[in-house]
């Protein structure tokens, strides 16, 4: 937000006189600032909806609108209102705890250049994210732009993804012996192609690349009509991005369409008069929930907040009633129960089938709130109601999904898509109070396939936030009969717990950004909770924590680890924090800073990964570590033999004379481990020794 605009301020704290002088001082600083306080939740519902906030202060110990629930309404309606909470302390646990709520930052009370400096940075990010917002909206509006011109087209146009029609305009439809366009939506491009252009258009019917562009041609097709009757026709194919992913145009000129259809178009019509469905017909259609969710997205970036809600709803007796009656009998049924839906709402309501056992529902100008609501209180209706489906006197009972549609919202494929995932994966456990009604997993609203930071800080948040992520213990054990009791910390992504739609090289692009930083800090509060606990027994257990290069870059670690430490009565010299060698090579400057941080606060440092560079001694020299970490090419290279093995082994006796303490990890077996210590390894880590644990659990006294 420029400061030249108004600041529209939303506010809870329970000091009146401490929140004036927040925006005293955000006055002070340029900012026109229009603040609205809230002081409860009752209130916090409507007033999120009343206009476009740019920026939300809390309390973090609040206790008139606690800090969570401020955070979590905001959350629950896809706002996107960055907020600052204000803590009494300087507490890193209250810090992190802030954060880890979904906080831009957490600011300790009083301290007034920070806040306005957080204040700044914060507006800057959210003035980007509009930016961006603002130009997806107009790439949307051309894209819809096209498609009119396509529908309007003479040319018969058709789009094909992963061979498969999702799109085509009347013309098309007509050459093709079809009354309606829809009729072809997800029909196999290769049901209309003769056996004798088949093979020549397989090369166009495969998953395509965004980044390797098919090249345009024009080809001569043998295709068939709804009548069966063929068609020679000349098709200009090229590549597009349609609806944000590759497909393929296929074009044939308007002379030629009409030429070749006429016959085939005049012998549909015969049968059209019978066969075509009435107007009102209740029939699946894909194209129709699509277009449905993306005018609700649309309607919400127009109106910044008129939001709408997708809603799925499945009979439990849907299944039966096909098998023991028919087909058409369940569909009557559905369309009795979906007006039944619609008379029990006082909203716009589209309705629209993506597969015949489930009736989709937009219902405009809806928070989640009152989405929950009206669906917990339709299963209870439902149950109530007797349904009079022609001479039928029919009981129902229903389950249903609901998610909301933002102007955040990624895409109308997505969401439908998240929306029965989440209707078929139900858990009875999930249920809300009022029914079998189930939430759609806050990751459904983001698609995955965008490589944005945007979208990979938000996937960290949902790390921390969701626990997606724990931690395990790694003995390393000394081969000179050391008391020392080392393990390594390491953190462990609970894969299976992931949204199917995130590609795997997502995950590491998560600890890769900035947001990494965070999940460095809950690694090591969570690490150092343990730690406590294990000095208990054994004072003498030291641990060894991995480093992102963000935090490298950080500047705020150091204090902020002190802090930790302190705060926990932990001892510095318990903890060794290791730097991948590569990321140390990066920023040779910054890890220079940071080593000499953390050894004056007590800490060890480890340098890991070790001897991938093109000169890792020439790393090392620069940097004052107190163990080297081989890396696990090096031991294969051991394993292997030969003139590797004595690069390797010559490479661990200069270590050892630069008086470096080496740690071997990745050890399988105890036939390397003589040669190993020969040639100076001081440590040993494996799963020979112990595979990771949840608990520091080796028995250091039993080794042999």
């Amino acid at each position: 937000m420029a400061k030249e605009g108004t600041l529209n301020l939303l506010i809870a704290h329970d000091n009146s006189d401490d929140a004036s002088r927040l925006i005293s001082l955000l006055e002070g600083a340029s900012y026109r600032v229009d603040a609205q306080a809230v002081n409860s939740v009752e209130e916090l519902a409507p007033l999120l909806q009343s206009r476009c906030w740019d920026l939300a202060i809390g309390q973090l110990q609040a206790t008139n609108l606690p800090a969570k629930k401020l955070m979590a309404s905001i959350r629950s309606q896809s706002l996107d209102i960055p907020t600052i909470l204000i803590s009494t302390n300087s507490d890193i646990v209250d810090t992190v705890e802030g954060i880890r709520m979904g906080a831009s930052y957490v600011i300790p009370v009083d301290e007034d250049q920070y806040f306005l400096l957080a204040t700044s940075n914060t507006l800057g990010q959210l003035e980007q994210r509009r930016v961006q917002l603002n130009w997806q909206e107009r790439y949307n509006a051309a894209e819809a732009r096209c498609e009119e011109l396509m529908d309007s087209s003479k040319n018969a146009i058709a789009l094909v993804q992963d061979g498969t029609y999702i799109y085509t305009n009347e013309p098309f439809s007509q050459l093709m012996g079809y009354c309606d366009p829809d009729d072809l939506l997800m029909a196999p491009v290769i049901d209309t192609i003769n056996s004798s252009s088949q093979e020549k258009t397989r090369p166009f019917l495969m998953p395509l690349d965004a980044n390797t562009e098919i090249s345009s041609v024009a080809i001569d097709l043998s295709c068939v009509t709804a009548d069966g009757q063929s068609i020679d026709i000349p098709v200009s194919i090229c590549q597009i991005e349609y609806q944000g992913e590759p497909a393929l145009q296929f074009q044939i000129k308007h002379d030629t369409a009409v030429s070749n259809s006429a016959s085939a178009q005049n012998k549909q019509k015969l049968t059209a008069e019978t066969t075509k469905p009435q107007q009102n017909s209740f029939t699946v259609n894909p194209q129709s929930t699509i277009d449905n969710i993306e005018q609700a997205i649309h309607s919400a970036r127009l109106s910044d907040g008129h939001n709408s809600i997708i809603l799925c709803v499945q009979t439990d007796q849907d299944t039966q009633t096909r098998s023991n009656t028919s087909e058409s009998n369940a569909d009557q049924i559905l369309e009795t129960l979906a007006g039944f839906v619609v008379e029990q709402s006082n909203k716009d309501v589209n309705v629209s089938r993506d597969r015949r056992g489930v009736i989709n529902f937009v219902i405009a100008n809806t928070t989640l709130e009152e989405g929950k609501a009206f669906a917990e209180n339709l299963c209870q209706r439902v149950a109530k109601h007797t349904f009079q489906v022609g001479s039928q006197s029919i009981l129902l009972s229903i389950s249903a999904s609901l998610g909301p549609i933002t102007k955040n919202t990624s895409s109308a494929q997505v969401c439908i898509r998240d929306c029965l995932k989440t209707l078929d994966d139900a858990d009875p456990n999930s249920a809300l109070s009022g029914g079998k009604v189930y939430l759609m997993n806050d990751l459904g609203q983001t698609d995955f396939n965008v490589d944005s930071e945007e979208k990979i800080t938000l996937f960290g948040r949902q790390l921390l936030e969701k626990r997606l992520i724990g931690i395990a213990f790694q003995p390393i054990v000394g081969l000179n009969d050391e008391g020392a009791e080392f393990y390594e910390t390491l953190m462990r992504p609970k894969i299976e717990e992931y949204p199917k739609n995130i590609p795997s090289d997502f995950i590491s692009k998560v600890f890769e950004s900035p947001i990494a930083t965070e999940i460095d800090r809950w690694v090591i509060l969570e690490t150092i909770k343990k730690l406590a606990d294990k000095h208990n027994t054994s004072p003498q257990t030291c641990l060894f924590i991995n480093l992102s290069a963000a935090t490298i870059q950080d500047e705020k670690f150091s204090p902020w680890l002190k802090l930790a430490l302190k705060t926990s009565n932990t001892p510095p010299a318990a903890i060794t924090l290791q730097l991948r060698e590569n990321d140390a090579g990066r920023y040779i400057e910054q890890s220079k800073t940071l080593i000499a941080q953390l050894k004056s606060i007590g800490c060890k440092v480890a340098l890991t990964h070790f001897g991938l560079s093109s000169n890792p001694l020439l790393v090392l020299d620069k940097l004052a570590v107190n163990f080297v970490k081989i890396d696990r090419q090096l031991i294969q290279k051991i394993k292997a033999g030969g003139e590797e093995e004595e690069e390797t082994l010559q490479m661990i006796i200069l270590l050892k004379e630069m008086e470096q303490h080496c740690i071997a990890p990745f050890i399988e077996s105890p036939t390397l481990i003589p040669t190993l210590w020969q040639n100076g390894i001081e440590y040993i880590q494996g799963h020979y020794i112990q595979a990771p644990s949840s608990q520091m659990d080796y028995s250091f006294n039993e080794e042999d």
